[in-house]
């Protein structure tokens, strides 16, 4: 949950903190209720103080707006349900193109999201190893989607002769998927630490880099 600043320092972050939505809720909180006890009691500091009650209730018990990097994933990790819906988006799109896939990689594409699947129901776990956690998230928030797509446009013409290689790269990142999600269920902590570094130089080194031309 992200820490709310009691006293910005600089333009920037005083800008910032007027905008936010706490304030703005409860400026709106303060006027109401300083409007209606003053209306109510004919008391100028009765209407302040409850006014500022009104205030730090309404700034107090509104929430932050969701803070997410460019690529959706929040700021201070993605939450169980956030990696479920994300990888049910996923794998909808899948079964979607399915047809339009080669056969080899869509058993790979498959096969990986059963094993993130597993791997999510035991989020709890890999929350605490950021090695293993931002990879998976990075996995399933971008890298899958997007080479997914990439592959998706390009022409029905060209597919033949770049599906070896996307097959190739999908086969690599699925062996690491596997070892990740057997580490996972096996709770060692060392081994999905060591995973997640590899599944980070997977993610590197099978950037899809052929595909560039592509769009991504």
């Amino acid at each position: 949950m992200a820490t709310q600043d009691n006293g910005p320092s600089d333009p920037g972050a005083a800008m910032a903190f007027l905008r936010s939505r706490p304030n703005l809720v409860g400026i709106i909180a303060f006027l109401v209720v300083f409007l209606t006890v003053t209306f109510a009691s004919q008391s100028p500091l009765a209407a302040v103080l409850a006014g500022l009650l009104g205030y730090g209730a309404g700034y107090l018990l509104t929430p932050l707006s969701a803070q997410t990097y460019a690529s959706g994933i929040p700021v201070h990790g993605a939450s169980q349900e956030d990696m479920t819906e994300r990888l049910d988006e996923f794998q909808r799109a899948v079964r979607t193109h399915h047809s339009a896939l080669p056969p080899e990689a869509d058993q790979k594409l498959t096969m990986m999201g059963a094993h993130l699947r597993e791997v999510i129901t035991r989020w709890e776990d890999v929350a605490g190893v950021p090695e293993q956690r931002m990879v998976l998230e990075s996995l399933v928030y971008q890298y899958l989607p997007n080479t997914l797509e990439v592959f998706l446009r390009i022409p029905d013409s060209s597919k033949p002769a770049a599906a070896p290689e996307w097959t190739r790269q999908l086969e690599l990142l699925s062996s690491e998927v596997t070892r990740s999600r057997d580490s996972v269920l096996k709770h060692d902590l060392e081994a999905m630490r060591s995973n997640g570094r590899l599944l980070e130089q997977r993610f590197e080194d099978g950037d899809l880099r052929m595909f560039r031309e592509h769009g991504l």
